[in-house]
């Protein structure tokens, strides 16, 4: 590797008259003071210095290893992977790190969900009541609230899980306590009991190591500033920093894990849910159990209308069992996920649950009912635009810590944007733009974009009673979802006959044993091949051209920055001139290893505070829902009881602090709806309060402008 030496380079630039009337720098300036005899054009630079490196001596490149890169390895060996699954642990990483907004995005909206689950367990009681045993229907419904968490992480069946039926009928393998089962002794309670145990013994027991990772790292950033600061102006510790600051994102995103937790066997857990949903689709199947389970609501006033939705659901279950849900998504993995929770969520909540507030457990069959029947408005197939609160808090995360690098670097003589700025930039904007490329290809390609259309074809693949519904859902074509006949389809058409051509044209050359058999065989693979490719949704197609390889990308071009900075290959003239942008273009060789500049210590300073904020934001955020959520996913029943009351008497004294947010929700709320960017309709949103119904209660509109668009 060439190597460069600017402290030689310096000396001879300044005691050479004739190279400093050559190449001397006479424009402007930042932080420094003009002087033609020590700063040097890029030109100059380049005749006199060359294109190589000043390459990092050992000390310091060991010391951004143990400071930085150990720590950040560190962290990233605590991110939820699953056991066994080497490709998957790769492509989790490859989205994690290519594409850490749309990451952070849905995650955060994983942790709203179990806050929601959380709350409603919590608000089941009065305040002043003791938590009822595990044998009560309390500790039954918290079960059920575990369940839903945990499923909403597994992806369902394409089709089928699109209709309300598949809604419903989850509902009542959650809620449902009457209804026998068929194919085994336990009842649906018992079994909601043994799998929730399960899923609180089998989760991933990570969350010690994860904080311990995130202490290093603090320690590792507490360290790096003091360095810096004790030595304001010095490249080297300036930029080490950088690194640091750039990176703060990065163990927001593990701590995320606390909540957003996978099961050490995602695939057991997958297999034990899906026999729930079976063993309820064939007890709903058998008119007499069906029969006695709706005679169960018969002292209910919606009694009839309970047996003309279990009827509905009854004529759905054939399709809905037999691996139901398929696929593990959660942590982000699964791109366009959206999962079951929420919708069944706010439509509990807006069907019984907030109008009783506080206590609405009170009267447990009514509750059951309700929540069985509740109002199953679209199903799964919609959005909630105040999913857009976690969009914008991704990217404030991961745009504000990497502002702080940014700022750092921007202003540390030579003034401008250079190699690591500019690499920095190139990184958030590959990042940001791949998740507005996300958002839109969810938007455009949306079934109820063509609402019609997609309801009429959903029903007539459902009436179309064949095993090809049941065994190839994820290669089925829905409006929105499909690939373009038009284009798409014709060009592939045109690549496989080239494909069969090329590839037999060698086989009929070379000279090969059973030729005929050999041409037969190939050209059935590759004509296979090419149907598997014509049955892939746009969503698939741009997933695989352009989601994943630019998230590769950006996870290399991430790597690139962190190893360049660690060996020192930033420090030639190109970078250290700060080419990139409008400003720079020169070298003072007196400054270029240390300024000397007494207002550096602000911009520093600037961008430290900046990166620390919001990463202490977004830490604090995660740790205070981990607090206030850990009593639902406690194993130990008495444990969570004792969690829970403190966790009620936090929020009893804290209420004060969430009333200026409730505020300004409500602001938008009605500017939104004054501006007519959403359309009208009401939602009830439950809110924490210790007595009542009244407080505990909030109407703001449902359908946000994003309702009935993505699926």
């Amino acid at each position: 590797m060439t190597r460069t030496n600017f402290t030689e380079c310096g000396n001879t630039y300044m005691n050479d008259p004739d190279l400093i009337r050559r190449y001397n720098y006479s424009g402007p300036v930042k932080l420094i003071a003009p002087n033609p005899l020590t700063q040097i054009t890029y030109e100059g630079c380049i005749a006199l210095c060359g294109h190589g490196n000043q390459w990092y001596p050992w000390s310091t490149t060991a010391a951004t290893i143990t400071t930085w890169v150990l720590p950040i390895v560190g962290t990233l060996l605590q991110a939820p992977f699953e056991s066994n699954a080497f490709w998957r642990t790769i492509k989790a990483i490859n989205r994690w790190v290519g594409n850490p907004i749309s990451s952070l995005a849905f995650i955060l909206w994983d942790i709203e969900i179990s806050g929601k689950c959380a709350l409603f367990v919590d608000m089941a009681l009065p305040y002043e009541d003791s938590i009822p045993d595990e044998n009560s229907d309390y500790a039954s419904l918290r079960d059920s609230f575990y369940l839903l968490m945990n499923l909403t992480q597994y992806k369902m069946k394409r089709v089928i899980s699109m209709t309300r039926e598949a809604e419903g009928l989850l509902r009542i393998m959650l809620f449902s306590k009457d209804l026998e089962l068929h194919g085994t002794r336990k009842s649906l309670g018992q079994m909601r009991r043994k799998l929730a145990y399960d899923l609180r013994c089998n989760r991933r027991r990570g969350v010690v190591p994860v904080f311990i990772s995130t202490l290093w790292f603090l320690v590792s950033l507490s360290i790096s500033i003091e360095a810096a600061f004790n030595d304001v102006g010095s490249n080297t510790q300036a930029h080490s920093l950088a690194i640091g600051l750039f990176m703060a994102w990065f163990p927001v995103l593990i701590l995320c894990s606390i909540l957003d937790r996978n099961p050490v066997a995602s695939d057991d857990i997958q297999r034990k849910l899906n026999k729930m949903v079976d063993l309820v689709c064939v007890s709903l199947q058998d008119d007499n159990t069906r029969n006695e389970y709706v005679a169960s609501f018969q002292d209910l006033p919606q009694a009839q209308q309970m047996a003309v939705w279990v009827e509905k659901i009854t004529a759905k279950a054939p399709y809905i069992e037999r691996s139901y849900f398929c696929g593990f998504s959660g942590q982000a993995r699964t791109r366009f996920h959206y999962g079951a929770g929420h919708a069944i969520l706010v439509d509990i909540e807006k069907a019984y649950i907030a109008d009783r507030g506080r206590g609405w457990l009170t009267n447990t069959k009514e509750a059951r009912a309700a929540l069985v029947l509740g109002q199953v408005d679209r199903g799964f197939v919609w959005f909630d635009g105040r999913q857009l609160w976690q969009i914008m808090a991704s990217i404030t995360l991961v745009g504000g810590t990497s502002a702080g690098a940014f700022v750092l670097s921007f202003f540390t003589p030579t003034v401008g944007l250079g190699c690591r700025t500019g690499g920095h930039m190139v990184f958030f904007i590959i990042a940001f733009s791949l998740h507005l490329a996300e958002l839109g290809v969810w938007w455009f390609t949306s079934p109820l974009r063509r609402k019609d259309q997609f309801r009429s074809q959903v029903q007539e693949l459902i009436h179309n009673r064949s095993e090809d519904l049941l065994e190839k859902h994820n290669h089925l074509s829905l409006p929105g979802l499909a690939a373009s006949r038009a284009t798409l389809a014709k060009i592939l058409s045109y690549f496989e006959e080239f494909m069969v051509w090329s590839v037999l044209l060698w086989i009929r050359v070379l000279p090969l044993e059973a030729k005929i058999v050999k041409l037969s065989t190939t050209e059935r693979a590759i004509r296979n091949h090419f149907v598997s490719l014509h049955r892939l949704t746009t969503r698939a197609w741009l997933q695989r051209g352009l989601f994943t390889p630019l998230e590769f990308a950006n996870t290399v071009w991430l790597c690139y920055l962190i190893i360049a900075q660690t060996l020192g290959a930033f420090n030639n003239c190109a970078c250290m001139t700060s080419i990139w942008g409008g400003s720079g273009g020169y070298m003072d060789f007196t400054q270029y290893n240390h300024a000397n500049s007494t207002t550096v210590v602000r911009y520093w300073i600037e961008g430290t505070v900046t990166t620390c904020f919001f990463m202490a934001l977004g830490m604090g955020y995660i740790v205070l829902e981990w607090l206030l959520q850990s009593h639902l996913s406690t194993e130990n029943y008495h444990d969570a009881a004792k969690g829970l009351k403190r966790v009620r008497r936090f929020k009893r004294f804290t209420s004060w602090i969430r009333i200026p947010s409730t505020l300004l929700v409500l602001v938008i709320d009605n500017f939104l709806s004054a501006c007519k960017l959403r359309k009208t309709s009401e939602r009830k949103v439950l809110v924490w309060s210790k007595n009542g119904m009244g407080a505990s209660m909030i109407d703001v509109d449902a359908k946000e402008s994003f309702d009935n668009t993505v699926v």
